[in-house]
């Protein structure tokens, strides 16, 4: 029942599954994959077009923060921006906490983001059954 809410459709980043076919889930898995896309796709701001030509406002603003000082400013900047998409394009998540840092990976500067959410799992009003306490990393 939970999982025909939350639906079901490719998982990102896309990769290949056991039988040679673009790998699919659906649940929490489907949760996931939705929240890495949304956060790593270029919204459109007045200095970016957005990346996607057919709907331009869709992703975040994250990518604005690329290459500027690493301070508290940026940090709850972004933590704004992660919380605006997410409450804008997903529906199923509310986010209880996001932490943002710069962390080396592989020799190479990234923003990490960490975040904690609860998956709204039914979709009966009055009667919402929440999954806790889901962490997911994403790095940009």
């Amino acid at each position: 029942m939970a999982d025909d809410f939350l639906g079901y459709g490719l998982l990102r980043p896309f990769r290949r599954d056991r039988k040679a076919d673009f790998a699919a889930g659906g649940g929490e898995a489907l949760v996931r994959s939705a929240v890495g896309q949304i956060l790593g796709t270029m919204a459109g701001s007045e200095h970016t077009q957005g990346e996607l030509p057919w709907r331009t406002e869709f992703g975040s603003l994250v990518h604005l923060l690329r290459h500027q000082k690493n301070d508290a400013v940026l940090q709850e900047l972004a933590r704004v921006h992660v919380v605006d998409a997410l409450k804008r394009w997903e529906p199923r998540v509310q986010v209880t906490s996001v932490r943002v840092t710069r962390e080396r990976l592989d020799g190479e500067n990234v923003l990490a983001i960490r975040l904690r959410y609860n998956v709204i799992s039914a979709n009966t009003p009055g009667n919402n059954v929440i999954l806790e306490g889901i962490e997911q990393t994403v790095v940009l």
